[in-house]
């Protein structure tokens, strides 16, 4: 894959990841499961909400299997958690499923490390290999693999903002704002969110007795 073309040649090869509202960016690595095994674990970090999901697999999938399973994993979690949260019902669940997937497309492969992003996706490997280590297992079943993901994303993250700000954050909120905001903006109704990137510019049509995540965590909503 080619790499992402670098201003004046600086950071070649680690360029910082960016989400915003036409464009979202994750971080896919492979780990080795332990050493010498057959079974690897893919582990995708988003930039913006750092929330990660873990793919195992048996073999070595091509692009485009790896890219659909990305998809359809994205999709489930991002369903998943809608759910849980009240955003959307349970009937509903299947019907927003193929909604997100099939608005998954201009999907373009980079190979880059943003270093920032880089820690996250230790800090997941970390998790898969003593996992698979303390169950003496050859992989994570897809189940678990989802478990896991859940256990992960439920702990808050520190990164640095666009001004080089630290913060302190949970990725599910950021998450699923974003998911709203991507994938639902003709679903809900005429009530509006503002979106995660710039909010004094874009809007998100949503229930009316739905709120924000990120402001349910920042405490905004009582």
């Amino acid at each position: 894959m080619p790499r992402i073309p670098s201003p004046e040649g600086n950071r070649v090869g680690t360029q910082p990841l960016s989400t915003n509202s036409q464009t979202i960016s994750w971080q896919c690595h492979v780990i080795d499961n332990y050493y010498q095994s057959k079974k690897r674990t893919v582990v995708a970090v988003e930039a913006l909400s750092r929330f990660t999901l873990l793919l195992p697999f048996d073999f070595v999938p091509t692009q485009i299997e790896l890219q659909k399973r990305i998809s359809q994993q994205w999709a489930y979690s991002l369903v998943s958690l809608m759910v849980q949260h009240g955003e959307i019902s349970r009937e509903e669940e299947a019907l927003v499923f193929e909604h997100i997937v099939t608005q998954v497309d201009n999907v373009e492969w980079w190979r880059n490390t943003d270093l920032s992003v880089n820690g996250h996706v230790s800090d997941a490997e970390h998790w898969v290999v003593q996992t698979i280590a303390d169950h003496n297992i050859d992989g994570l079943s897809d189940e678990a693999a989802f478990d896991l993901a859940y256990h992960i994303n439920s702990f808050s993250k520190r990164a640095k903002d666009q001004n080089g700000k630290k913060r302190q954050f949970y990725p599910v909120p950021h998450f699923v704002d974003d998911g709203l905001f991507r994938f639902m903006p003709d679903w809900f109704g005429e009530d509006f969110l503002p979106a995660p990137y710039s909010p004094s510019k874009s809007k998100l049509p949503v229930k009316s007795n739905v709120v924000s995540l990120s402001d349910y965590r920042d405490g905004k909503v009582k």
